[in-house]
């Protein structure tokens, strides 16, 4: 009975048909993911009726949670809005909503399958519920519900008393509210209801919320997000989030987690209709949850470039003795560089690629770089520009035993120039790594690429780049020779871009690629796949959008993080979604 109680509970929200339900005017439900709960994935709202309006006029969103009018500026391009869609919290912002729920500082998700990525990013709206997933979330929510049971008194309204089910039907409607970040609807309470009525018979009160925890915690509408709208499409169709969801985005775009109660109040009393109040309260968010916000714009940048790799990177011991040693001297220093980036000029990708300092305090990796220790834990590295220039980079982006001018180049060229470079098996390529010659250095022997018909159209770009770096070997330790052999670092960049041009090596390039027009516009396309986690070609037309508005802005917030996040919750591409 148990297992049946809280399957139920777990399939849409407690007993109900979906993570978060659209309705009509007759307050009836309309639509919901597919298959509702966990094992479920999504799907797209569908609902009834018409209310007349168009692209130009106001959008009302009503029902639960409160509602507002929010106009949808004229001359927007319907298709260039994002569509409604429901997605799962990954696994970082599934620990940001147990802390924020419950208040514990355990990271139960790190120990779950890996989030699935799309475009490197692990926020993203193809994450799925399997069968081992399920199992997992089931345990993480028994541990959880039972370390929150000595503070039942501080979650809960009241302690149970002389009337323990009214006192847990009052946690049900204040913590269930929390839990799904929007009120309960009536047929969810009752549901929850009953879960606790399990859990206490022959037992106790606190029997019954420890099981009431439990199947908030596995349920759709504390695992989902959605942004579905709560009212009929108007005539483009086109719909307005609700004021839930209103207040759900900005949290999780910038925090991870779900909104606070300043948040939810803005909200409800309609200052997120504008984009001066939806400005102001991610502005407010990123200074009053700071570490929250550094966590999650950390993560963001470093699987821009797949820096969160290095964690798993592996080096052969016998040609790289010093990896392990400074590996994780490497994953402090990019994050603590990348934080004091986005402290110092908002996340501006002119520093993160042409800054001549990092951050690091260890003595082997400051040896290896040949660096200059400076105050405060800055190390000064005028021959290493930038991100990519630093070991974490340099490792993830080579083999276990040499360096890859392809590896680094692919990644230059498609996460920094937004160049589509098409993978070897969709042009239906066989590839056949270089033969090892101990007489010959890598470029050398990757040189074999321009010889072959096959490959010469794709690695004249991908080489070009990767080339730069070969003054660093697989780990980033500086090399002038191998094999005996000079190293040849010089390459020449010929493929459309601003940047064009002679380079002496990686570091001229990196200076080059901080002052790129074109690389600030990848930026901000980047930051827009990470930051509405999706990036297929059905929001082509958004993503060009936002880069746009981007490239609209005075220059000096061009390429900033901040700023890009400003633009995009400033504009309908935040508020709106298109019916599919």
């Amino acid at each position: 009975m148990l297992s049946l109680v809280l399957m139920g509970a777990s399939l849409g929200g407690c007993a109900s048909g979906g993570a978060e339900r659209s309705y009509n005017g007759s307050g009836q439900g309309s639509g919901g993911p597919t298959g509702g709960g966990p094992s479920g994935g999504s799907g797209a709202a569908s609902s009834t009726g018409a209310d007349g309006t168009t692209a130009g006029q106001s959008s009302t969103s009503s029902g639960s949670g409160g509602s507002q009018s929010v106009p949808l500026p004229m001359g927007t391009d319907p298709e260039a809005l994002l569509p409604t869609r429901i997605r799962r919290l990954s696994n970082a912002e599934y620990d940001a909503s147990t802390a924020a729920l419950l208040g514990t500082s355990e990271r139960l998700a790190s120990s779950f399958a890996p989030d699935s990525r799309q475009s490197g990013y692990t926020v993203n709206d193809a994450q799925r519920v399997d069968a081992v997933l399920v199992k997992q979330l089931f345990s993480a929510a028994e541990t959880l519900a039972a370390q929150a049971r000595p503070n039942f008194a501080q979650l809960a309204p009241c302690d149970g008393g002389a009337d323990p089910e009214s006192c847990a039907q009052a946690f049900i409607d204040s913590f269930g509210a929390k839990a799904y970040r929007r009120p309960l609807e009536s047929d969810e309470a009752l549901g929850l209801l009953d879960v606790y009525r399990v859990g206490a018979e022959g037992a106790s009160y606190e029997d019954g919320i420890e099981l009431v925890i439990r199947a908030l915690l596995q349920s759709a509408g504390f695992l989902y997000l959605t942004e579905l709208g709560n009212g009929a499409p108007d005539a483009n169709g086109v719909v307005t989030l609700t004021p839930p969801e209103l207040a759900r985005s900005p949290a999780y775009l910038i925090t991870a987690g779900p909104p606070d109660q300043p948040l939810l109040d803005a909200a409800l009393s309609g200052k997120l209709a504008t984009p001066e109040g939806r400005t102001e309260q991610l502005l407010r968010l990123r200074q009053e949850m700071k570490a929250q916000s550094d966590e999650r714009l950390v993560r963001v940048l470093r699987e821009w470039i797949s820096l969160d790799r290095i964690e798993s990177t592996a080096k052969d011991s016998n040609i790289y003795p010093l990896f392990d040693q400074v590996k994780s001297a490497m994953v402090e220093e990019s994050t603590s560089f990348i934080r004091t980036v986005l402290d110092e000029s908002k996340g501006s990708v002119a520093e993160l690629l042409g800054a001549d300092w990092s951050i690091t305090s260890n003595n082997d990796l400051i040896q290896l770089y040949g660096a200059q220790a400076q105050s405060g834990g800055r190390v000064s590295m005028p021959t290493r520009r930038g991100i990519i220039n630093q070991g974490a980079f340099l490792s993830v982006h080579a083999h276990a035993h040499e360096s890859t001018p392809v590896l680094r180049g692919l990644a230059i060229a498609r996460r920094i120039a937004c160049l589509s470079i098409p993978s070897p098996s969709s042009l239906n390529i066989n590839v056949v790594p270089p033969v090892p010659d101990p007489n010959q250095t890598t470029r050398e022997r990757f040189a074999v690429h321009s010889t072959d018909p096959e490959c010469a159209n794709c690695h004249s770009t991908i080489d070009a780049f990767g080339n730069a770096f070969e003054q660093f070997d697989g780990m980033g330790q500086y090399r002038e020779t191998e094999n005996s052999r000079p190293v040849d670092s010089t390459t020449v960049i010929s493929v459309g871009v601003d940047f064009d041009g002679s380079y002496q090596d990686s570091n001229e390039l990196a200076e080059a690629l901080a002052q790129s027009s074109d690389v600030r516009s990848c930026f901000a396309r980047q930051l827009f796949r990470a930051a509405v986690a999706r990036s297929d070609n059905s929001i082509t037309k958004a993503e060009n959008a936002f880069v746009a508005e981007v490239e609209a802005l005075p220059l000096e917030q061009q390429g900033n993080v901040i700023d890009a996040l400003v633009t995009l919750v400033s504009g309908p591409l935040f508020t709106h979604r298109r019916t599919p």
